[in-house]
């Protein structure tokens, strides 16, 4: 039995397009919440460059899922509404890999997997501390990936008409770029999440009783789950194309919005942790502008304290300060204006402890 008969490529197109109007639509949702956050945070904590970047790459996922999807209600109504009105008409329409609109869904869909590539990129310049030298194996696997797919574009707009999706020009080209994305995904999540796990070790002394853990674990959870979400579906594609099943249309079509359910999911995870824990930091009642909590919060055991973009709880400090004088006289001071009233009545001395924190002073 042929990958034909099995599972018939005007099926295939249908779920599909199932399946891709449902991500789009949990795509959108989290877009919509994504973007919520990130101004919320330029309103909490001013604008920063981390924020643009982040708003600018998943406005751009999101436009580009709505071409990719465009194009696919496009070619369904030409492939069923009009080739339909043929005997054979939608399966010769989608047999055409060479038409303008498969070349063109194609194109998007190579944007889209390149735009989270280089972002998986820069994600891990930044978690180490903007090395260049941690970017050089990933650039390479990246332009790799990028000479892949414009083959893979290319291949498609030469094939002749009649010839499917796993003729003999095509496969090298297709393997190898999913291989290649694959790669530098997997990559890219293993080196951030050994980043955060080593920074976390070094400051983990540093904690009051190894607390302030939770913060990294989520990070690394978060990046693992991620990654493998987005590696699973990679096999799924790679794993049906070579096996020549029509259900790699499916995986195909299913990922174009779910790079940008993954894209976004980190950002709200993430987004609404660092919310939370302002809200703790803000939370105490005090009265003082935002830019003057911090300093006044900071002697107080059990409040938080962020370094380097990490929370950590603060440790009670406790000073104690002895004086200890020479009475030459009763009750007075000296020349230098030094009061004796650390002296008993009896003449012997005194000695005064200081409770920094509190406020407070009591004989010992």
């Amino acid at each position: 039995m042929s990958a034909e008969d099995a599972f018939p490529i005007t099926r295939a197109e249908i779920v599909a397009l199932f399946m891709e109007s449902m991500l789009f639509g949990a795509f959108t949702v989290l877009f919509t919440i994504a973007i919520w956050i990130l101004l919320y945070r330029e309103k909490v904590r001013g604008r920063s460059r981390t924020n643009r970047v982040l708003c600018a790459t998943s406005t751009a996922m999101w436009l580009l899922s709505v071409a990719h999807l465009a194009i696919d209600v496009t070619r369904a109504i030409r492939g069923f509404a009009v080739g339909g009105q043929t005997v054979g008409g939608t399966e010769a329409f989608y047999a055409r890999v060479n038409d303008l609109t498969d070349v063109a869904k194609n194109a998007v869909y190579l944007v889209m997997t390149l735009l989270a590539d280089s972002f998986v990129s820069y994600r891990l310049y930044i978690v180490w501390n903007r090395a260049w030298w941690v970017l050089i194996i990933p650039v390479l696997l990246l332009i790799a990936t990028t000479v892949a797919g414009f083959g893979v574009c290319i291949e498609i707009g030469l094939t002749k008409p009649g010839n499917p999706i796993f003729a003999n020009n095509l496969q090298p080209w297709i393997r190898a770029f999913f291989a290649l994305s694959l790669t530098t995904n997997l990559f890219a999540t293993v080196l951030i999440t050994g980043r955060i796990m080593w920074a976390n070790r070094r400051v983990r002394d540093y904690r009051a009783n190894g607390g302030a853990t939770g913060s990294h674990w989520e990070v690394i959870e978060t990046m693992i789950q991620s990654a493998a979400i987005y590696s699973a579906a990679l096999i799924a594609v790679l794993g049906t194309y070579l096996a020549n099943s029509n259900a790699q249309y499916v995986c195909l079509d299913s990922i174009q919005p779910l790079i940008g359910i993954v894209f976004t999911l980190i950002i709200i995870r993430v987004g609404l942790a660092s919310t939370m824990n302002d809200s703790v930091r803000g939370g105490s009642g005090d009265g003082l502008p935002h830019h003057h909590r911090g300093a006044h919060r900071s002697a107080v055991p059990g409040q938080l304290q962020t370094i380097g973009g990490h929370t950590y709880p603060l440790q009670p400090v406790a000073i104690n300060v002895s004086v200890s004088c020479v009475r030459d006289g009763d009750g007075e001071a000296d020349a230098d204006g030094v009061s004796f009233d650390a002296f008993g009545s009896d003449g012997k001395e005194r000695h005064v402890v200081d409770d920094v924190e509190s406020g407070k002073m009591s004989p010992e």
